[in-house]
């Protein structure tokens, strides 16, 4: 055999352990991740109430309306509130809600911007004290409820600050982290409710894919406490960084 031959050969070998090697990798790697068999999307969402019974006189939002902290959302007029003024009680006004003494009436303002997702009152509807006006659901701060059926080895693999990979009902993805897992073992199988934030579900160009209630899918990475958690840690730090 001439040396070319066995340079040949020693590229050759080397060439084939390195992509079996890889093929281990990328097996334990999806060894060690788990996929939701359900997941939601939830906004956060602020309820504006009424702090008197009273009658719409002016509402100025509708359903879908996007509302800057400050805007105003509607105007009461109320008996119980100027009834309360002429007998001198001390009432005083706030960033979500303007006492407006010489009429009798109260301005409710936004104190969280959003979008109006439920109305509850219309001009000339009476509400009691307490009823809900509107909702008011946020565009940032999303986070994702995901709900997977673990076995009991599964989630002791499962931590706090796991890293998560959200793949959005436009086939894009996004990662997260586990911030929290709830679990109720049904048959000795752990049926965990997980919450994942994420920076990147929260940035403008995603608002109409990552509406509040869309479904989406989690996989959640595993702790892997095997011989291959470092290379494969490696591989994964190289793929991401090449942008694969």
């Amino acid at each position: 055999m001439t040396w070319s031959n066995r340079f040949r050969l020693v590229i050759g070998l080397l060439i084939s352990l390195a992509v079996i090697f890889g093929l281990v990798v990328v097996f334990n790697q999806r060894q060690h991740t788990i996929a939701s068999t359900s997941a939601t999307i939830i906004a956060p969402k602020a309820v504006v109430a009424s702090n008197y019974g009273g009658t719409i006189v002016t509402s100025y939002v509708k359903v879908g309306q996007a509302v800057s902290v400050g805007d105003p959302l509607f105007r009461v007029s109320s008996i119980a509130l100027q009834q309360d003024l002429a007998r001198g009680v001390a009432l005083a006004s706030s960033s979500g809600l303007l006492i407006e003494a010489d009429s009798g009436t109260l301005l409710y303002r936004v104190t969280t911007p959003g979008t109006i997702t439920e109305l509850h009152a219309a001009e000339g509807s009476y509400l009691t004290a307490g009823e809900p006006l509107a909702v008011i659901t946020g565009g940032t701060d999303r986070i994702v409820e995901a709900q997977f059926v673990l076995t009991p080895i599964q989630y002791g693999l499962i931590e706090r600050g796991a890293a998560v990979t959200l793949r959005l009902p436009n086939d894009s993805s996004v990662t997260g982290q586990v911030a929290t897992a709830l679990v109720t073992t049904v048959n000795t199988t752990a049926v965990v409710t997980v919450r994942v934030t994420s920076e990147e579900l929260n940035t403008g160009d995603l608002n109409l894919v990552a509406a509040d209630g869309a479904p989406v899918q989690a996989v959640v990475q595993l702790r892997d406490e095997g011989l291959l958690a470092g290379p494969s840690d490696a591989l994964k730090a190289l793929i991401h960084k090449i942008g694969l």
